[in-house]
């Protein structure tokens, strides 16, 4: 065990030194890292620096070398000089005035040299090389650059240069070219200049231009000119397209170089600047070799270190730790080896005194930290407060030597009542109670102030306890600021005080049974709060149900089609109007999109243009379709609008879909009747008015026969405006049941020929064909020449020649005659028939033609004779049609029912109503 514990203590030791010494060298290691990448990219941006300075410089000689061949050209053209003597004066004083410029040529259209200068080494009409740079010339306004060789066939001249040609035109007119090489070596001039006062630093540098296709144009070893150079620096093909960037690789020795490219602003060429990495990480290298000294330093300074801990600390630690090992569970039985080390007078015998005490206390916390994990967890078992109080005071008794264990709670008021008791009598356990204003009482003063309060009880006051035999008494309060406090209250008989360590473990206890009493209350006030909860959401849930089903009884019972659809314009719900509109089940409308709804009213008859603005409009909106055509068309109103939550937030749409077929035919109606009936009221008034006002004329004079003219049509057209407005008024009672009748036994072959002489027939015939032996009929007189004198009318007005009226009896069963009014004029088309007797109702052909008045003279027909209980209806043929009603005759039990109706009002038979005369016609 000793060697075991020796080796695995100074294993650990080690470890942690180096673990220290391997922080110190990854840290080391860091740095260096940290300054070398700092030290690179400071190299890198200043020779990024140096190669921007270098990349302007030669963008600008370039550019005056550009402007300077443009200048020499409008010195050209201003001239108006193109003798070889003259040009080459020219060529010559702008040769002289710039060093850096080998030759000056003046060439045709096509290339050929005619003047060059310096003189003599050019023949005349020599072809320029490359022609390359003609062609560019000749193709731009601006000066066209080339890197290369000039070559002057037939001499064969070769001078390596920066070649730029420029076209000279004058009014439009192409004069020729000029072209000049510019030396390299000025170029590399800079170049070189940089690198040697570098190198007077004792810095290795180099620096290079390239064009476009990878030449050297400029370099500072001048050796290097026209060069193919792009393989052999890196990054030069990026800088060439544009970007700039620093990286490392090989260098012309084969070691790491930095190279740093740049391009040349508006020529397409780059620069690179180039350097030794070693020569710019020299201080690095310094670094690795400190660095390397620090470590050996830490290893021996390590090995010394470990050997005198080894014979100072470690030897006399593990002597300890042996002795600690083998110490048993009783204090009483401590080792002697142990005491005599913990006799020693240093350190060591410190630490074995302080070890030997720490093993006493914690053997006696550790059961005590046992019993009250166990109490403990026998207290929080229960979620009931009154068997968690037991629990508690059963605990207690087992935790310490007591007697007597209560709990006191206080009441509304602060007394302090016992909750529960064990050990006490039944007198203290029902007549205890303590106000807040004992003082005395230790439970008071522990409720008071929140710590525990301890007493010796005896005879000076009078205390429950001291009767029941108890001689000292522990309150501890139980302290909650959620469910209430209380006071666990522990008596014994001994006439003695609680220890320290009990009170400490007793406090302890309490602290847990806080938590298990908050517990057990909450608990309780949780589970009646829940059984509330639940018996109001299932409150709520009923009334919610009958809400809803209030609300869809009331939504199912809508005339008018109700669509609620989600924010997917899905339909959610459909009401039966709604299916009933479209056509189509429930079960096809909800869960399907809105198009459904629309295409099934396409189905019907609606109208696909109002269709598909509907489907896409997604604001609240107001719009109307026509469904279907001629008379089985109506017409929809739909009306979309949001619906929202209680925030505000629109959480689907709602469509209204109303039937408004009825009000719009009641808007046709009453425009429709406004107009027929101003129309016929207003010819009558003017005809009145006319005549009217000729006959008051002062200053003529008619005779008494045009005077009664006059007056006559002035008294008929006064007939036809009262008979209008009797009409109205007839229709209008009709409808309301008021019509009054007054009915009497009535010939009918008198009826008939008393309304056919009162009609002028015209060149049309008119004949009654009615048989002898007819019954008479119980009628209103009046109302049934009114329907006769509008049936023969109607007849003669759309061009009948003969019209017949024929009467019968009824072959059923019940008493009636059947009259009918037949004529052979234009037909009334099978499809109008159904609708002639409405109000207002003009053929769409046929006898349209011939229509005129208020289109009220059929449905008055009808009117009266349902009011005489009868009937009437229309048979026509292309040719002819024939208009028949049905009146009930006169039978004997008619007649009596007459006067009874008659005695009834008095004996004058006048003025009875609609429903009395059906009971006696």
């Amino acid at each position: 065990m000793r060697p075991a514990l020796h080796r695995s203590l100074l294993t650990r030791l080690l470890t942690v030194y180096l673990l220290f010494v391997l922080v110190v060298l990854l840290g080391g290691v860091g740095i260096n890292t940290l300054v070398e990448q700092r030290l690179r990219s400071d190299v890198q941006a200043a020779d990024q620096a140096l190669a921007e300075e270098i990349a302007r410089e030669t963008s600008l000689q370039l550019l005056g070398a550009e402007q300077a061949l443009q200048s020499l050209g409008r010195l050209v053209v201003e001239s108006q000089s193109e003798t070889p003597a003259a040009l080459e004066r020219l060529f010559q004083a702008w040769h002289d005035a710039r060093s850096d410029v080998d030759h000056v040529y003046w060439l045709d259209p096509f290339g050929a040299v005619l003047v060059a200068w310096p003189a003599g080494h050019v023949v005349a009409g020599a072809e320029f090389s490359p022609p390359t740079v003609v062609e560019q010339a000749l193709k731009s306004s601006q000066p066209a650059f080339e890197v290369g060789i000039v070559g002057l066939a037939p001499s064969r001249l070769a001078t390596p240069g920066v070649i730029v040609a420029q076209a000279v035109r004058s009014q439009g007119r192409l004069r020729g070219l000029i072209a000049a090489s510019f030396s390299l070596a000025e170029l590399s001039l800079p170049l070189v200049n940089v690198v040697q006062a570098q190198q007077r630093q004792s810095k290795h540098l180099m620096i290079t231009v390239i064009d476009g296709d990878g030449v050297v144009v400029a370099a500072s070893e001048r050796g290097r000119l026209l060069e193919t150079a792009l393989s052999e620096l890196p990054g030069v093909a990026l800088a060439l397209q544009g970007q700039s960037l620093s990286r490392a690789g090989p260098g012309p020795d084969g070691q790491d170089w930095l190279f740093s490219s740049v391009p040349v602003p508006k020529v397409g060429w780059a620069v690179v600047v180039e350097r030794p990495a070693k020569e710019a990480l020299a201080v690095v290298d310094q670094f690795h070799l400190w660095l390397l000294l620090v470590a050996l330093l830490f290893t021996l300074g390590g090995l010394f270190f470990w050997l005198l801990l080894h014979l100072r600390v470690i030897r006399p630690l593990q002597t300890l730790a042996s002795q600690h090992q083998a110490l048993p569970a009783s204090a009483d039985a401590i080792p002697t080896a142990t005491l005599l080390l913990a006799r020693q007078r240093d350190e060591i015998g410190d630490l074995a005194r302080s070890l030997i005490r720490l093993e006493r206390d914690g053997l006696r916390k550790l059961s005590e930290l046992h019993t009250l994990l166990e109490t403990s967890n026998a207290v929080v078992r229960s979620l009931d407060p009154r068997a968690v109080i037991e629990e508690i005071m059963h605990e207690v008794q087992r935790l310490v030597d007591v007697q007597a264990v209560a709990v006191l709670l206080p009441d509304e008021q602060g007394v302090l009542r016992v909750l529960q008791s064990s050990g006490h009598s039944e007198r203290y356990n029902r007549l205890l109670s303590l106000s807040p204003a004992r003082v005395s009482s230790a439970a008071v003063l522990a409720l008071r102030s929140g710590q525990p309060v301890q007493k010796l009880l005896d005879g000076s006051q009078p205390s429950f306890a001291y009767d029941d035999g108890f001689r000292a008494v522990l309150a501890l309060p139980i302290i909650s600021h959620h469910v209430g406090s209380v006071v666990l209250v522990v008596h014994r008989r001994e006439s003695r005080l609680f220890e320290e360590h009990e009170v400490q473990l007793l406090s302890t206890f309490a602290n847990y049974a806080t938590l298990a009493w908050e517990h057990a209350v909450l608990y309780e006030r949780s589970d009646e709060r829940l059984r509330e909860v639940a018996q109001e959401n299932a409150r709520l849930y009923r009334r919610a149900t009958e809400e809803k089903q209030r609300l869809a009884a009331i939504m199912e019972s809508m005339q008018d089609g109700l669509l609620l659809l989600g924010t997917d314009h899905q339909i959610l719900y459909a009401n039966q109007a709604a299916c009933s509109i479209a056509g189509l089940p429930r079960t096809a409308l909800e869960g399907q999109s809105i198009a459904a709804f629309y295409e099934a009213l396409q189905a019907t008859g609606a109208e696909a243009a109002a269709c598909a603005q509907a489907l896409n409009q997604t604001e609240p909106a107001t719009f109307l379709i026509e469904n279907g055509e001629g008379r089985q068309a109506r017409t929809l109103q739909l009306r979309l609008f949001a619906v929202q939550s209680e925030t505000g937030e629109t959480i689907g749409r709602g469509l209204l879909v109303r039937d408004v077929t009825r009000e719009r035919e009641l808007d046709e109606f009453k425009t429709t009747l406004l107009a027929a009936v101003g129309h016929e009221v207003r010819t009558p008034l003017a005809a009145i008015k006319g005549y009217a006002s000729t006959l008051l004329q002062p200053d003529v004079r008619w005779s008494p026969e045009e005077q009664q003219q006059f007056l006559q049509t002035i008294l008929q057209e006064a007939d036809r405006l009262t008979q209008l407005v009797r009409n109205l008024l007839d229709l209008s009672r009709q409808e309301a049941g008021l019509l009054q009748l007054r009915c009497t036994p009535v010939d009918p072959r008198a009826l008939v020929l008393a309304v056919g002489e009162r009609i002028k027939s015209g060149r049309a015939t008119l004949t009654v064909e009615i048989p002898p032996g007819l019954p008479p009929v119980l009628v209103d007189r009046g109302r049934i020449e009114i329907v006769l004198h509008n049936l023969i009318s109607n007849a003669l007005l759309y061009g009948a020649r003969q019209v017949q009226v024929k009467a019968w009896r009824s072959s059923d069963e019940e008493e009636a005659l059947i009259f009918a009014v037949l004529d052979d004029g234009p037909g009334i088309a099978p499809e109008e028939l159904p609708h002639i007797f409405e109000r207002f109702y003009r053929a769409s052909r046929g006898r349209r033609q011939h229509a005129g008045g208020t289109g009220l003279g059929l449905a008055i027909c009808k009117a009266f004779v349902e009011a005489h209980g009868g009937r009437i209806w229309a048979q026509s043929s292309p040719q002819g049609t024939a208009m028949c009603f049905s009146l009930p005759c006169a039978s004997q039990s008619a007649l009596t029912t007459l006067r009874e109706v008659v005695e009834e009002e008095g004996g004058s038979g006048d003025g009875y109503r609609q429903d009395q005369a059906h009971s006696a016609c």
